[in-house]
């Protein structure tokens, strides 16, 4: 199809779709919290007991004298009887539209093999012969051995695509292969690796740039408003109960924007988000392009463009410095630029002032964007304000964590990678498994970090357990861990990172991630304080309610409990 008929297909959907609209959410009357632990993230003002939101902002913090004295006697008043509020929790990296369809589907997270085989033999009853089965969030610990004659057994006349938990590989079956074009003759593609048995023989999983394409399934939920809008808004509802209140969204194509954009103007959009587009080739630019009007400052962001510098360490693509994955002598990874392509890339974005965003999980990978970083420096001195960010970063080379800090780099950190340290040690190896995830060297050196959850790719998304992880460093289970117990960080760098550090990298510090006068009324009020619990119980700490524009969107009581 030629680029003037695909845009004009998208024009078209938009304006059968969507229509037009100028409308600004409503917001809520006048609301009081108080007789609260309020932790504002502020400097100048740590504490408080109470918070006046009015007009979707902040307009008073401090104690409860304080601020009830200021706000009108017609506002509502919650007494939140000593529970604490923080500010919104802002997830630095996600995929609404790919979350909401996931939690639709088969979620294999912490399953078997066999119980996966399972799973997929009763998709295969449900589905019609010939359709396509998904499923997303299998991984190694759990089945260490994927193989196709599994999933042969369980859907022989259905192809199967079941994506790992990373979302760098697929596990597929021998029908699957067949509509690939996959067999033992077929060589790597680029970017990508065919998994094979000692015989040379495929054994169904597919790394990278040879996974199947998510293909008309998506296609469809894509093109079609109900499905789109159904994800979006289970995404949404997701988000909500766990007290996230902006995201940073890898949105990719116009349709998610347009469709975020009637939300808002029915008032039924319960997050910030900023949106990215995937790469910065013309046509990327002239889709992504349509849906400009739609955006605001408030709602809708315009994001930085994303690209990839590597791959994932689970399906070992991330690019390794020096010394192979300790699991598989001789692979090292792999980049996916050559050092002039990502210091061109990085060269047009400074001189037209744009901040990218770039996938780097790797040491070698890391180490390339800071090389092509300081080389741009010397064209663009100024190049540190344009805060460029950097994704994931679990591997640092000794010496990169101090050129990070120079060079204005953000470190968006997903702390859900900590979720298995066993896996890290099978992995990296004992040694280079304890350079991994160096998050208080980093805010130590003063790189400016930030948390989010990568969902879907990672299941878990819920910040409390984020936290949790990234104090504790422990698994869930607590039976592996501390990975690198001197990187663990306080509660309190925890929520900083989570809310002001998430701000600060989309360049909104001034609007979100602190309870001060004049910014967003995003707050979320939980049922302990992160601060003073025991810090083995974070991840039990629960979301009460959660309160975006001054307007509460989620309450786990149902009742507003505690209003008076």
């Amino acid at each position: 199809m030629k680029t003037r008929a695909r845009s004009s297909l998208v024009l078209l959907l938009a304006t059968t779709h969507f229509g037009c609209s100028d409308a600004v959410p409503p917001q809520s009357g006048d609301l009081v919290l108080h007789s609260a632990q309020i932790l504002t993230m502020d400097d100048r003002l740590p504490n408080a007991n109470a918070v006046w939101l009015a007009r979707g902002t902040i307009q008073a913090v401090g104690t409860d004298r304080e601020v009830l004295a200021l706000a009108p006697a017609d506002a509502k008043r919650i007494d939140l009887a000593g529970r604490t509020v923080v500010p919104g929790f802002n997830d630095n990296h996600t995929h609404a539209f790919a979350a909401g369809r996931l939690f639709e589907k088969p979620v294999l997270f912490r399953k078997s093999c066999e119980e996966i085989e399972a799973i997929v033999a009763a998709e295969a009853q449900r589905l019609p012969e010939g359709e396509w089965i998904e499923g997303a969030h299998w991984d190694y610990p759990t089945c260490p051995a994927p193989h196709r004659d599994r999933l042969d057994r369980a859907a022989p006349e259905h192809p199967v695509s079941l994506i790992q938990f990373s979302g760098h590989a697929a596990w597929v079956n021998s029908r699957m292969l067949e509509r690939l074009g996959i067999d033992r003759n077929t060589p790597d593609p680029e970017g990508g690796q065919i998994v094979r048995d000692a015989a040379g023989e495929p054994t169904g999983v597919l790394r990278d740039t040879a996974m199947p394409s998510a293909g008309a399934g998506v296609a469809r939920d894509l093109l079609f408003p109900d499905p789109h809008r159904r994800h979006l808004r289970k995404a949404l509802a997701l988000f909500r109960e766990a007290g996230i209140t902006s995201v940073q969204d890898n949105a990719w194509q116009p349709l998610s924007v347009w469709h975020l954009a009637s939300l808002r103007d029915r008032g039924e959009l319960t997050a910030r988000f900023s949106l990215w587009p995937l790469g910065e080739s013309p046509w990327i630019r002239r889709l992504m392009g349509l849906a400009n009007g739609s955006l605001d400052e408030a709602w809708l962001r315009p994001g930085p463009a994303k690209h990839f510098a590597d791959g994932a360490f689970s399906t070992r693509t991330a690019w390794l410095h020096g010394e192979a994955y300790a699991d598989e002598p001789g692979n090292f990874g792999a980049p996916r630029y050559e050092a002039a392509e990502i210091e061109s890339l990085y060269l047009d974005a400074a001189r037209d002032r744009r901040q990218i965003a770039v996938h780097a999980i790797g040491d070698a990978a890391v180490s390339q964007l800071l090389d092509a970083l300081e080389a741009v420096q010397q064209e663009v001195p100024d190049l540190p304000s344009l805060r460029m960010r950097f994704e994931h970063v679990q591997l640092v080379a000794e010496g990169d964590v101090e050129r990070m800090k120079s060079l204005g780099v953000v470190a968006n950190i997903h702390p859900f990678a900590l979720a298995s340290p066993a896996k890290d040690l099978r992995l990296l190896g004992a040694d280079r498994a304890r350079r991994a995830y160096p998050y208080r060297t980093m805010i130590d050196a003063g790189v400016a970090v930030s948390c989010g959850s990568d969902l879907p790719a990672e299941v878990e998304f819920h910040p409390m357990l984020a936290i949790d992880y990234l104090v504790n460093r422990k698994n869930i289970a607590r039976d592996a861990g501390p990975l690198n117990a001197e990187e663990r960080l306080t509660p309190e760098q925890a929520l900083h990172c989570y809310t002001m550090g998430s701000a600060y990298a989309e360049f909104a510090e001034d609007q979100k991630g602190s309870i001060r006068v004049g910014k967003f009324a995003d707050l979320v009020v939980l049922n302990a304080n992160p601060t003073r619990v025991a810090t083995e119980s974070l991840k039990d700490i629960a979301v009460e309610l959660t309160i975006v524009g001054g307007r509460v969107v989620y309450d786990a009581s149902g009742s507003r409990a505690g209003s008076e």
